[in-house]
């Protein structure tokens, strides 16, 4: 009898700590792909637990459920913390005698593509801010490096710090550069530097490149069973022509993830690296993704848009 009451005791909290859960604030650039990584739950999973059509995608300040104790899908993480805004504070590094150089943060930005601007670590832009997360949000100042000299009065000089050039070269809403042949290098930069071009068929410029069977990043690919089709833009990068090194914009797989992108006309398949989010064009608000023009050469699409379907 004792045995009896003592298992219907235990049966209720069973059930509600089945029914766990922990709650995920959405912040800017988030979707069910990446809280998904997060957590180690499947995207499309993630979506259908809460009830909402995974093509919606979601919005800022949204709250979702994330299955806590369900064993088969996720594995036991740390909620993270979620900062709404990046906000300065001054007095977070000491730099006695030195004047903040700051910057405005743009819409879809990110800690990367700022490091490059200012010709900085992430590292050191998280530290100067106090960051502990690699979002930014739109419209947020934040501290991209100090710079002061002492001239011969004792009186401090400040002196800003050089802007470099975007890594990402896009050209404006109304200006689309002409297109010139690609150049071939004995070696190429690590990181090459897209250029947006037109969608037209092009003239004069070598439209095939030696085939790598996918190109290197083939070894790296794991699908992880995210799906997505839609239209592919070109940009110009010098990569892929020789050395068969695939690269592509994305707004939805992370930085550095390979992705394997299908031209749906010819069956052709390329594997390539993301570089960093598509710029916010008005070229590009009907694009689900742009691959380098070497990779649309292999994929038989010229420098045209083309119909693809992308798996990661």
């Amino acid at each position: 009898m004792k045995k009896l009451l003592i298992i219907l005791f235990i049966l209720p909290l069973f059930s509600i700590a089945q029914q766990k859960t922990i709650q995920h604030t959405v912040v800017a650039k988030e979707s069910f792909s990446s809280i998904g990584r997060l957590y180690n739950v499947n995207g499309r999973e993630l979506a259908n637990f809460n009830k909402i059509d995974y093509a919606t995608g979601l919005s800022i300040g949204q709250v979702l459920k994330i299955p806590a104790n369900n064993n088969a899908v996720v594995s036991p993480v740390t909620a993270p913390v979620i900062k709404e805004k990046a906000v300065v504070k001054e007095n977070v590094v000491s730099n006695a005698g030195a004047n903040p150089i700051k910057h405005i943060v743009t819409k879809k930005q990110t800690l990367y593509g700022v490091s490059k601007q200012y010709n900085v670590s992430v590292a050191d832009i998280k530290k100067w801010n106090n960051l502990t997360v690699d979002a930014l949000s739109e419209g947020a100042e934040i501290v991209v490096g100090y710079n002061a000299s002492k001239v011969g009065n004792g009186n401090t000089k400040v002196e800003p710090i050089k802007k470099v050039t975007n890594p990402v070269e896009m050209e404006s809403a109304t200006e689309i550069p002409t297109v010139k042949e690609p150049v071939k290098v004995k070696q190429a930069a690590p990181v090459p530097t897209p250029v947006l071009v037109k969608n037209a068929e092009p003239t004069n410029v070598e439209t095939v490149a030696k085939d790598f069977n996918g190109g290197i990043f083939k070894t790296l690919y794991t699908d992880m069973g995210e799906q997505e089709t839609g239209t592919a833009g070109v940009f110009k990068s010098t990569s892929g022509w020789e050395d068969g090194k695939y690269y592509c914009l994305h707004n939805a797989a992370q930085q550095g993830t390979i992705v394997k992108i299908t031209n749906k006309a010819t069956g052709k398949f390329i594997f390539a690296k993301v570089l960093d989010l598509m710029p916010d064009l008005k070229q590009n608000d009907n694009l689900q993704i742009r691959v380098s023009n070497a990779a649309a050469s292999i994929l038989g699409a010229g420098l045209s848009n083309f119909d693809c379907a992308i798996n990661y």
